[in-house]
């Protein structure tokens, strides 16, 4: 019952929180705790009888301030002056009658920053500290109004302005640091597109012309025609060559690189990983590859194994690769969804195998020729990727 009841009150304050101030983490709740200043406006009752007029008047300007302070934080530039300036009238009516009420010359000291940029701020900020001075003198009001009145308002504006050039400079380093990005985005995909104009372009023209003189040869009986289909298909096969090097070099990944992405994701999954790579050279290819059958088999121990360990390891052995990822889970047995699948087609692609033992967990075994398969030169395909 306590808990629900704090739960509400607690929703209740969320929403009237994100009425009172905007959503921005550089914001946050810092507004509500510099509100402990009012605490030496109301002080002077407390030594004081207070008046049923002062109290009216109090209770008036506590309401307008706030409306004035914590509006402030939805604006910047010279929209927050006129914010200041009714903070800065309420300081002056005020502090003749109720010297602790120098508190209020701090709250517009503190928003000149949101107002304006150095050097323009650090000279409103002199013009506030002038009024304090220029107030004490008129009323002759108390030495510790100048004293310690202005000394807190110009360093409580100093590091306001401060930190308000801070922010601004962080939010144009992160908008320029997004422009970057877009921008290079934009070049690589014109550069894809240039990439696939220059490999496509010749090769389909190509195509096209051998597949319209095969037709009117044929339309003619000529036992060329069977020539040129053949040529057609030894150029569409040499294209399709060419696309797949180009995509698997844009989606070259390092195995390295995938290693340790394997250990971030077994702590965050509470599973120990033991790793044993012994050092030898993997071509791209080939580590795109078992970067990709590492990652779907790291996947799948964190995500179903409920295992407690797990080890990775990578060898070259007789002139071929082999992952064997291995824990000590529930084992059973395994049905192969689509990620299971996708490996073992990239695993016979490239010529390998894969194999997946379930007698004591998991251990998913892994062989790649390290070296790219040669091509057939003629006769019928002899492998899944010139079938495809």
């Amino acid at each position: 019952m306590a808990s629900s009841f704090s739960r509400a009150v607690g929703r209740v304050f969320l929403a009237l929180h994100r009425r009172l101030l905007p959503s921005d983490p550089r914001i946050g709740w810092i507004p509500y705790l510099w509100l402990f200043w009012l605490i030496g406006f109301f002080a002077k009752w407390w030594f004081v009888p207070l008046e049923p007029v002062e109290l009216t008047l109090a209770l008036l300007t506590v309401p307008a301030f706030l409306a004035l302070y914590l509006n402030a934080f939805w604006h910047s530039g010279r929209r927050v002056f006129l914010n200041i300036a009714g903070i800065l009238v309420i300081a002056l009516v005020w502090t003749p009658f109720n010297p602790n009420a120098m508190g209020f010359f701090i709250y517009a000291s503190g928003l000149v920053g949101r107002a304006a940029r150095p050097p323009r701020a650090y000279a409103w900020l002199a013009g506030v500290v002038m009024l304090i001075a220029v107030e004490w003198l008129a009323f002759a009001l108390p030495i510790f109004v100048l004293l310690f009145g202005g000394a807190l308002s110009l360093l409580i504006g100093a590091v306001a302005i401060h930190t308000d050039e801070l922010d601004r400079q962080e939010a144009a380093l992160k908008l320029s640091q997004a422009e970057v990005r877009r921008l290079a985005a934009v070049a690589e995909r014109e550069r894809i597109g240039r990439d696939l104009h220059d490999l496509l372009g010749h090769t389909l023209s190509l195509i096209t012309i051998k597949a319209e003189l095969a037709g009117k040869l044929a339309s003619r009986g000529d036992s060329r025609a069977e020539q040129e289909i053949r040529e057609v298909e030894r150029i569409s096969r040499g294209a399709l060559r060419e696309i797949r090097e180009a995509v698997s070099g844009l989606r070259r990944t390092d195995l390295d690189a995938e290693l340790a992405n394997a250990r971030l994701a077994c702590e965050a999954g509470n599973v120990s990983l033991t790793i044993d790579r012994r050092p030898f050279d993997v071509s791209p290819d080939r580590q795109a590859t078992l970067a990709l059958c590492l990652r779907e088999a790291i996947t799948n121990v964190v995500r179903h194994a409920a295992a407690g360990r797990c080890r990775a390891s990578l060898v070259r052995e007789d002139g071929r690769i082999r992952l064997v990822v291995e824990d000590d889970g529930r084992g059973g047995a395994i049905r192969e969804g689509a990620g299971l699948a996708g490996m073992r087609e990239r695993v016979e692609e490239a010529g390998g195998t894969m194999t997946i033992e379930t007698a004591r967990g998991v251990t998913l075994t892994v062989r790649i020729p390290a070296e790219k398969p040669r091509r057939p030169t003629s006769g019928l395909p002899a492998s899944r990727e010139a079938v495809a």
